[in-house]
């Protein structure tokens, strides 16, 4: 018997809300637990129909590998960064049973969004995770940041929102359908394509862009990095982008892929722009919330590079990039999590001088983690750019190629420069040792599969070419 994972997780965020309330001492914990068993349980079932292929609704959505393989994925993150708001020493602003119920109300947005096949059904699953996030960035009402984070936040998403509807009108007016199996008749039909339906999909790209922090449409990514709380960065800098990328590659590579070369000069454009202002803008960066927010855009141009060709090879190494991509991040966040001095959180660059003479374990699985988001050999992250820069050249994209070889270089520069700090700068102030054991466990756990991708790449390529099939089947 099929069960729909979106809607398991909607009544179980529904009935949390409705025990909250009766839930005294310890509320927020008791919930988080909740909250992770039945995120749980929601991979059980995604991942006992992962080669079930149907569509649902009358077509608004759609059940396929490579959707279950990208919710599985989120299910994962969003089941370890529930398990780092319970471990890790949090402020009092965040302790309170909402948080893990917007968090679940957010995740069913995202799996929607993976599993739409229909533009109406695309922007009401976007609205339902954005409306849940615009409230946990600004959860901290009592600090200042967080309040205007969240109102910059609100105010780019709106903008998101209503350039996203104009481009779906637009394309409603052509088709006179919003279903992307009618789009694809559409487009297959057609001789010459129409100027009004590529404007239109420009405008979703647009709106989509700013969702996953594409230059130059990454203005609130640092603003908003830096203030919201640092769960809720953790939460932003990963789950949205595997949603978002879900939803570009089933709209662009299955409706629009009749139209590859005019798509395809887009996407080359916000490729180059984000690695460039990903790689450079991080030089000049003194708070390391701010240098991951520009190292997310660099990594986001990345991908987006392999995306360009539209191929089977490429969507498959994307989704081997975002596996990479989201363990290296969540090792990060975590230890910024437990960055602290004096059971205060900080987050400067500087406050990590010298932190190889207080922690040297700490220090060793941050550093193994940094190599691999820069692309050191042989990690994780060097790995995942290697797949997709023989997927560029392949396909002739020489150019693409050198500017992503050359962004990679100054993208190093600033991660080394962290190590460098960590290793021989002198400390000027110790911060506190990690108190919680589970913390430790896990940066040790993330830095030893960054550091041991190498020994086995074939099984994530066989694993991604695998689930990548189900989407070209339909085309």
């Amino acid at each position: 018997m099929l069960i729909i994972p979106e809607i398991f997780l909607a009544i179980c965020a529904v009935i949390i809300l409705f025990i909250s309330p009766f839930l005294k001492k310890e509320a927020f914990l008791k919930i988080g637990y909740i909250t992770l068993i039945v995120l749980f349980v929601s991979q059980f079932f995604i991942l006992k129909d992962i080669f079930y292929s149907q569509l649902i609704f009358d077509g608004f959505f759609i059940i396929d590998s490579f959707g279950s393989f990208l919710k599985s994925l989120i299910l994962i993150g969003a089941g370890l960064i529930i398990f780092f708001y319970l471990t890790v020493s949090n402020p009092k602003s965040l302790k309170r049973p909402e948080f893990s119920i917007l968090f679940l109300i957010s995740v069913v947005g995202m799996l929607l969004m993976i599993s739409s096949n229909n533009l109406l059904s695309l922007f009401m699953s976007m609205e339902l995770q954005s409306l849940a996030l615009y409230i946990l960035v600004s959860f901290s009402r009592d600090d200042f940041i967080s309040s205007e984070a969240g109102v910059k936040y609100f105010i780019i998403g709106s903008l998101s929102t209503c350039i996203f509807l104009f481009g779906t009108s637009l394309i409603y007016g052509l088709v006179g359908s919003t279903s992307f199996n009618e789009i694809s008749l559409f487009m297959s039909d057609l001789y010459s394509t129409p100027t009004m339906l590529i404007v239109g999909l420009i405008f979703i790209l647009v709106s989509l862009s700013l969702k996953i922090s594409a230059a130059p449409f990454h203005m609130w990514t640092p603003d908003v990095y830096q203030g919201a709380p640092s769960i809720v960065t953790t939460l932003l800098s990963t789950l949205p982008k595997i949603a978002a990328f879900g939803v570009l590659i089933r709209l662009l590579v299955y409706p629009f892929g009749e139209i590859i070369i005019d798509w395809g000069k887009i996407l080359i454009i916000l490729s180059i722009t984000s690695m460039l202002i990903g790689s450079l803008g991080a030089l000049r960066q003194t708070d390391l919330k701010r240098l991951m927010a520009y190292s997310t855009i660099n990594h986001i141009g990345f991908i987006l590079m392999a995306l360009i060709p539209g191929s089977e090879d490429g969507i498959t190494s994307i989704c081997i990039y975002l596996i990479f991509y989201i363990t290296m991040n969540l090792g990060m966040f975590l230890f910024i999590l437990n960055m602290q001095r004096d059971q205060i959180s900080v987050s400067s660059i500087k406050d990590l001088s010298g932190l190889y003479k207080t922690q040297p374990l700490m220090a060793g699985c941050l550093s193994i983690i940094l190599f691999s988001m820069a692309g050191i050999p042989p990690m994780a992250g060097f790995i995942g750019k290697l797949i997709i820069l023989n997927i560029i050249i392949d396909n002739n994209l020489f150019f693409l190629a050198i500017v992503a070889v050359l962004t990679s270089v100054i993208a190093a520069f600033y991660y080394i420069r962290l190590i460098k700090s960590i290793f021989f700068d002198d400390p000027i102030d110790d911060l506190d040792n990690i108190s919680s054991n589970h913390s430790k466990y896990m940066l040790c756990g993330f830095a030893f599969f960054n550091l041991t991708v190498v020994l086995y790449p074939q099984f994530f390529l066989n694993l991604c070419a695998s689930i990548t099939l189900s989407l070209f089947a339909v085309k």
